[in-house]
């Protein structure tokens, strides 16, 4: 990790990040292995989620559900998946892609097991916690 004065070499005594000792640092997040840097138009990134989900019933301990979406060409088999309801479940879950059924349905596992009380307003999204998104 890179110390302030790398950042904010000379400086005055108005400017203490200027005159920081050694001892400071700071927290470079590009020294992150697993930190990614995404770049597309706002169309791209739209994309990058469905919204409008539904599934054929209430999941009630489900360790997969069948979600029918508008399209499933961001997704791919293996891959993380993030599930938020809009009512019933709320909370942003994560979830692994077990299948793509076909253009409009996709089968996602759960583990530890999920239940909500809808089936109707999910998102499904891959955003990333750990990716810096630029819309150009």
């Amino acid at each position: 990790m890179a110390d302030v004065k790398t950042f904010y070499p000379g400086g005055t005594q108005a400017n203490p990040i200027a005159v920081a000792t050694e001892a400071d640092t700071v927290d470079d997040q590009n020294s992150a292995t697993n930190a990614t840097i995404w770049t597309g138009t706002t169309a791209q990134y739209n994309a990058l989620k469905q919204t409008g989900a539904t599934t054929s019933g209430n999941p009630s301990s489900s360790a997969t559900v069948q979600f029918t979406v508008t399209s499933t060409a961001a997704f791919t088999t293996g891959a993380t998946i993030y599930v938020t309801g809009t009512s019933g479940n709320t909370t942003r879950t994560t979830a692994t892609v077990n299948s793509i059924d076909s253009g409009t349905q996709i089968t996602v596992g759960f583990n530890p097991v999920y239940t909500s009380a809808a089936n109707t307003g999910y998102q499904l999204d891959i955003y990333d916690a750990n990716t810096l998104y630029f819309v150009t």
